[in-house]
């Protein structure tokens, strides 16, 4: 299998889901730090069962923003992988923990279950970005991303949940980053 994990809709219908998890990426995390190797499958089966629950605006959400709702859930749970860092540069909608960690400032900034509110404006209605950013928030998601942005210092980058990497997981993420990229870049295509 190509890719890290996908989930998909099963042949009964689009409500029974089946994750599929490579077995090739599993075998390829490192052994050590065990609790690394741990927290990263859980964090992906985390991301992926987010998906057998959220909606998609009828297929018409930004994948950016789905993919980045399953990414802030990840990070809710404390299971946000060592190399993940907060950053202003490129669209809010970019995905994944970019999206996760502007998601996450959208919950600080108004207030708990915000984005759970996101993903149940998308259970009945096809997402149109200006109507569903201003009926959530009554902002423009430029506006919110900007504010965003204006949060975070020049060279923003954050820390994942601990504030620290140990040194071998520092040695880990070096040599696996580029190879975990690869596979969620062949996911996305």
């Amino acid at each position: 299998m190509e890719g890290v994990a996908y989930t998909i809709g099963t042949e009964l219908d689009n409500d029974h889901k089946e994750i599929h998890f490579s077995l090739d990426y599993i075998s390829e995390l490192p052994a050590q730090p065990t609790s690394r190797r741990k927290d990263e499958i859980q964090g992906v089966l985390v991301h992926e069962i987010v998906h057998c629950w959220q909606w998609n605006g009828h297929g018409t959400a930004p994948g950016g923003l789905i993919e980045g709702i399953a990414d802030f859930v990840r990070l809710k749970a404390g299971l946000s992988p060592p190399h993940w860092k907060k950053g202003k540069k490129g669209s809010w909608d970019k995905g994944y923990e970019h999206t996760g960690y502007f998601l996450g400032w959208i919950e600080s900034k108004y207030g708990k279950d915000s984005v759970r509110r996101v993903n149940e404006a998308l259970m009945n209605k096809r997402y149109d970005e200006e109507a569903f950013w201003m009926g959530l928030f009554g902002k423009q998601v430029k506006e919110l991303w900007d504010e965003y942005c204006e949060t975070m210092p020049e060279d923003a980058v954050s820390a994942n949940k601990q504030g620290q990497k140990e040194p071998a997981e520092e040695a880990m993420v070096e040599r696996d980053e580029q190879k975990t990229k690869d596979r969620l870049e062949k996911v996305l295509e």
